[in-house]
């Protein structure tokens, strides 16, 4: 062969083994997920991306400190409001100060119970009452200000409030209803290691962001109403055997802006739809399931249930706070009997952190959330730091918004709800493996000294406060960027 021809033919040879190499990192990269337009990482799991095995531990990092005990349904803020309110409408409304100057004995004999128990709690349902009225007199003020934001939570909130929501609500006991559509022929399950993960495949491709799974413990169940057959205690359903729990987090750039931008009803509207279908699925393949949901649809206590899931720790503000969340973590379960095996609950160091931290107890605008160094109260026989939840719900009342739908402060002051990047990978994998402590006490000092907080008070309306927000709202929810004031 000449030169000439050599030349021409390694060329070629040359353009095909290029061409096979650029064919190839195209196959490579045609079978990721990252070019997947519209359906991002979360389909495919890819958001649950702390490795939780080295941090595995037999016991949960909550402290039992007695026997457990079931969890009153009136517990439940929303639960226990709702029949207040039923109450007062029986009676009529003009009769509020009467109830009030009443008292608590004069109320039906499970409030009256509760709230003997609790009379703190008594005192600040009527004070909640008075500043949801403020609350309403003073929207018109802020109206304009605040009109593509609470435009922006209506319209997550619509699907929950139609008659024939999805999933439908339970009607009948849950030995009927969570049976109702069962394939009657289900195939056999490879193993209970196949099941789960099967199930978090599915739930990550719903929509689900973090999946764990956890043995249904009879303390996470409330007691005294059961939805579908209404109040009696009742036992917890054989068939209860496991809780799929699922999270998912507020969209990051409203939730920052907490408190008159944000809202709860994104996660929750997302999650209704998540849980609900996977409550589908799980019927279509042959085993009875039961979706639950806060704020309002739901039979189990969410926290505890996630933290047995492995998911992540409760923090000092009372929700649960994930590696790759924070606070920005909203929880939904299903309970079923299809054979699962359930993941350990882990250590990263959360609830340590919390101690020396403070920061969700020195900017809640309500003084809800303990100071203390430790957790000193015993709740149903677990050691916690104490949540004033009626408080809470008075500040709900209080902020510059529309209606009570919320504050979520504490959730955006948490240091470990932060976006993923890599200052926050730094501390999110190094803090859990440093026995010094050295990096957890570096990371608190520059949150604390290069972050800007607000103050508690500030957050509320004048005259108490400047209407401020942890972060800057998004541009597409400050009506001042698109419409003439």
């Amino acid at each position: 062969m000449d030169r000439r021809n050599f030349l021409k033919y390694a060329g070629l040879g040359s353009g095909t083994l290029a061409l096979a190499g650029f064919s190839v990192a195209g196959f490579v990269a045609g079978r990721g997920k990252d070019g997947n337009t519209g359906y991002g990482k979360t389909p495919y799991g890819k958001d649950q991306f702390f490795n939780r095995k080295p941090f595995w531990v037999e016991k949960p990092t909550y402290e039992a400190v007695g026997n457990p005990q079931r969890i009153d349904y009136l517990d439940r803020l929303f639960k226990r409001n709702a029949e207040m309110y039923q109450f007062i409408y029986s009676v009529g409304q003009g009769n509020l100060e009467t109830i009030k100057v009443q008292g608590i004995e004069g109320l039906p004999e499970h409030l009256r119970a509760y709230f003997q128990e609790h009379p703190k709690a008594f005192e600040e349902f009527f004070t909640a009452i008075e500043k949801s009225q403020e609350q309403k007199a003073n929207w018109p003020k802020y109206r304009d200000k605040y009109l593509l934001a609470d435009a922006w939570s209506s319209a997550h909130s619509s699907p929950l409030k139609i008659r024939n929501s999805f999933p439908p609500e339970p009607q009948g006991t849950p030995e009927d209803w969570d049976f109702k559509g069962v394939n009657p022929y289900p195939l056999p399950l490879k193993s209970p290691k196949h099941g789960s993960e099967l199930i978090k495949k599915i739930a990550h491709s719903f929509g689900a962001t973090l999946v764990g799974i956890a043995k249904v413990k009879p303390e996470w169940v409330y007691q005294g109403f059961l939805r579908g057959v209404g109040k009696g205690d009742f036992e917890v359903p054989e068939h209860w055997k496991y809780a799929v729990v699922i999270a998912v987090p507020h969209e990051w750039e409203s939730f920052y802006a907490n408190p008159t931008y944000g809202t709860s009803y994104d996660a929750y509207s997302m999650l209704r739809f998540i849980a609900g279908k996977l409550e589908t699925f799980i019927r279509e393949i042959g085993y009875p399931a039961r979706s639950h949901v806060p704020p309002t649809q739901y039979d189990l206590v969410m926290p505890p249930l996630a933290i047995d899931a492995g998911l992540g720790e409760l923090g000092r503000n009372g929700v649960l706070i994930t590696p790759e969340l924070g606070g920005n973590t909203r929880l939904a379960a299903v309970t079923t009997s299809m054979p699962f095996e359930p993941d350990k609950p882990i250590d990263v160091g959360i609830a340590e952190f919390c101690k020396k931290c403070k920061i969700c107890a020195e900017e809640c605008p309500s003084e809800s959330i303990s100071s203390d160094d430790e957790p000193t109260q015993n709740i149903r026989g677990f050691k916690r730091w104490s949540i004033d939840q009626d408080k809470c719900f008075t500040a709900w009342n209080s902020v510059g918004t529309s209606h009570p739908r919320g504050c979520r402060v504490c959730l955006a002051v948490c240091p470990y709800s932060r976006k993923n990047n890599w200052l926050h990978t730094l501390a999110r994998e190094g803090d859990p493996r440093d026995p010094s402590g050295i990096i957890a006490s570096a990371m608190l000092a520059m949150q604390k000294n290069f972050f800007d907080y607000p103050g508690a008070n500030e957050y509320l309306p004048p005259p108490d406060g400047n209407n401020k927000t942890y972060g800057k709202a998004p541009d597409w929810l400050r009506t001042e960027e698109w419409f003439d004031l």
